[in-house]
């Protein structure tokens, strides 16, 4: 027999299926692929071809070393995954947690600001116009982690950001009403008890951050996250705050002009860190 190409060889072999209870071929094996194309053959058909000793599924080593169903397979190993990992987040199971630096994320952050002042400005006096009436107070969270979401694209490629990118309605439910329940669940902490309202703070801080990272997530899911990430980076956070609150009497000192500087960066660094503990997870 002369020496024919390999995929002359596969596709030449005789393969017989069994459909609806009935012998069908023979065929060659693109013509099976087809077949799986047009939702003739599943992965469970029955076939067999020379050599054989009992009819098999497609889905066997045998029809798999032709290349028999091989992207019907890695259809489902991607469907399987992707569903693990959306059962993952339901059930709150998250990676252990990363670290962050903070002198590396108020660095961070000013680099952000420096690359995008107009942008960062522009939040901070947004902030102050919408809070000025309580229906635009309500949109306060939405730009702010609409902001997050600008730092995240700025770290990721170098994109700058647009005013309007400040205005993304998406998921807005998400991004308005989990902010807001979670700053009265922190408050009330804080009103009853001093130490349970800075262990809230402490777990649940990145949760904004979250939402602007991960946008498929529910608040819930962001607050869980958010925990996870503070695991281990107790002391690290209460410094960050600590820094930033001096970062922020800093700003005041300089004749009140300075917190147009400091309470943008005092923001973005949050992000900064959560994005540090992403990266080092």
């Amino acid at each position: 027999m002369p020496n024919l190409p390999k995929l002359l060889l596969i596709n030449s072999v005789g393969i017989y299926v069994n459909l609806n209870q009935k012998q069908a071929g023979p065929y060659e094996a693109v013509q099976i692929n087809q077949m799986f194309t047009n939702g003739q053959v599943t992965l469970d058909t029955l076939g067999w071809m020379d050599g054989m000793a009992n009819w098999e599924p497609l889905s066997s080593p045998s029809f798999h070393s032709l290349g028999i169903g091989t992207q019907i397979l890695g259809k489902q190993v991607s469907q399987i995954s992707l569903r693990a990992e959306e059962q993952t987040h339901k059930l709150g199971q998250t990676f252990e947690s990363g670290t962050f630096a903070i002198g590396s994320a108020i660095s961070e952050a000013f680099t952000f600001f420096k690359a995008n002042m107009l942008g960062s400005i522009s939040w901070l006096a947004l902030t102050g116009v919408l809070g000025s009436t309580m229906i635009g107070a309500l949109l306060i969270p939405l730009i702010s982690v609409n902001l997050f979401a600008c730092v995240k694209r700025f770290m990721d490629s170098g994109k700058k950001m647009d005013l309007g990118d400040l205005f993304d309605f998406s998921k807005a439910v998400e991004k308005i009403a989990g902010p807001i329940v979670l700053g009265f669940i922190i408050g009330v902490g804080f009103v009853f008890l001093i130490i349970p309202g800075l262990i809230f703070s402490m777990w649940w801080t990145f949760s904004p951050c979250v939402i602007a990272h991960q946008p498929n997530f529910s608040f819930t899911d962001a607050m869980k996250e958010s925990r996870n990430a503070a695991k281990g980076n107790w002391i690290k956070m209460l410094l960050l705050f600590f820094l930033l609150g001096l970062l922020q009497i800093l700003g005041a000192l300089c004749l009140g002009v300075g917190l147009l500087v400091t309470i943008p960066v005092g923001h973005i660094a949050l992000y900064c860190a959560y994005y540090q503990c992403k990266k080092s997870n």
